[in-house]
């Protein structure tokens, strides 16, 4: 009796039919075009992410991500001459598309790498550091296509600590905004 509901269960149900998906796994799904805005410098960005879901529903998905970026300071204060940081970072998020409107969130963490560089003979010397680094983002946007969505963003940026010996870990990070471009 048992096996009869269970074969004719799986008959009623037909194949599974698997969505392929748009780009291959290792192709990114969202490219970000940001800047962090740290006074008196900002920090024009550019980050690359894969993202999956984790749980996937029709309109919402809980999803993991990773993201690699880079950034450069422009308006850096005196006596520093140059700033750069670069991120890899990792995390949750969750993303909800309706017919026209595309919106979510994610917190993320991992390393950032900050070089800063200052005028010669300042009392500072070269910094080349390795931080822990926090950031949570939300995007508000347009899906234009069934895969394509164009946001804008904002968030905020921080390493988990401050050396007051190393003036440059101060700018790393800050308040972001840019524009989210995504396709699946």
């Amino acid at each position: 009796m048992v096996l009869a509901l269970v074969c004719s269960a799986v008959i009623a149900a037909g194949p599974v039919v698997e969505e392929t998906p748009l780009v291959p796994w290792y192709v990114p799904r969202s490219a970000t075009l940001g800047l962090f805005i740290n006074p008196p410098m900002v920090a024009p960005h550019v980050r690359l992410t894969w993202e999956a879901a984790i749980i996937s529903q029709p309109r919402n998905d809980l999803i993991w991500l990773v993201s690699l970026g880079s950034a450069f300071g422009v308006g850096t204060p005196r006596p520093m001459t140059e700033h750069y940081q670069h991120v890899i970072l990792g995390g949750f998020g969750y993303r909800s598309d309706r017919p026209l409107l595309h919106w979510g969130f994610h917190v993320v963490a991992g390393p950032v790498w900050y070089r800063a560089a200052y005028l010669p003979g300042v009392f500072y010397k070269f910094e080349s550091r390795v931080l822990g680094y926090l950031e949570g983002r939300v995007q508000l946007g347009l899906r234009l296509t069934p895969h394509f969505r164009l946001a804008v963003y904002f968030g905020y940026a921080s390493p988990f600590f401050f050396a007051p010996q190393f003036p440059g870990n101060i700018y790393v990070g800050g308040f972001d905004t840019g524009l989210v471009i995504d396709w699946r």
